[in-house]
């Protein structure tokens, strides 16, 4: 059986880091050699093509993965389609549910992002203001042109983990820092617009299965209350938002993820 497995990464969508994770999933799933798996980076935060967007917001990057997800099940034909986000791209996944649920057959939603929360308006606010965010873009930079300060500074944000190199070489890239901070700081006002809770509601309980982590900062527990009442979903404890930049907490996800997958 050929199967087309489409992951959306969270934001920022750095090339690389979910590597990992997604060949733990395809390993375990024992998958045909004709089967295709693509990670899809987030709008203007891939150098592989040339985006001319002046301001990218988050109705330009769901539009995009929108086109990018139908050209791809057009093109590889599959006998079985799965859906993959986590954070953004879970927000992604999700408001793309009702014009896509006939041509997916699983939604696998980790951590699902629903928009802007108590736990982060205040941040998010920084990245509204104009003043505040050329302020971050410039110490973000200043950060990043020397190696060791750069790999100090994402040690204490991220955490130890194997990608923090990686992670600041490719946000050096041209115009990754300039998509990336006028992405977020469009959440505040877009979010309210796309109404994700209400879309998740909606979501086929059936195919749909959701993936949450305990004391997580951008998804807030009154998240769990707008899952569908029949849907299955899991709190996978020792894992935080970023597991995919920690090999034993991307190998419980992947785990649990096929397990969901085997089974139906």
């Amino acid at each position: 059986m050929k199967k087309l497995i489409i992951f959306i990464p969270g934001n920022p969508s750095v090339p690389g880091i979910y590597d990992d994770f997604i060949k733990d999933i395809t390993k375990q799933l024992s998958l045909s050699k004709n089967s295709i798996v693509k990670i899809l980076p987030h709008l203007g935060q891939c150098n592989s093509r040339e985006i001319r967007l002046k301001r990218i917001n988050v109705f330009d990057v769901i539009e995009d993965h929108r086109k990018s997800i139908d050209q791809l099940i057009k093109q590889e034909k599959a006998d079985q389609v799965i859906l993959m986000g986590h954070s953004l791209g879970s927000a992604v996944s999700i408001y793309l549910h009702n014009e896509l649920q006939h041509e997916i057959d699983q939604f696998i939603i980790l951590c699902p992002f629903t928009g802007p929360s108590k736990n982060n308006q205040h941040f998010l606010r920084k990245f509204k203001n104009p003043i505040s965010r050329i302020g971050m873009i410039n110490l973000t930079k200043v950060l990043l042109v020397n190696q060791k300060v750069s790999q100090l500074a994402f040690r204490k944000w991220l955490g130890d983990n194997p990608y923090n190199e990686h992670i600041a070489n490719q946000i050096k890239q041209r115009n990754y820092l300039k998509n990336f901070f006028t992405l977020v700081s469009t959440y505040l006002n877009d979010f309210e617009k796309l109404e994700i809770k209400k879309h998740l509601t909606q979501m086929d309980s059936d195919k749909s299965f959701f993936v949450f982590v305990p004391n997580d900062y951008w998804v807030p527990d009154e998240v769990k209350n707008f899952v569908p009442a029949k849907a299955q979903s899991i709190i996978c404890n020792d894992v935080q938002h970023d597991f995919c930049l920690f090999k034993p907490q991307y190998e419980k996800v992947a785990s649990i993820v096929v397990g969901r997958l085997k089974s139906n």
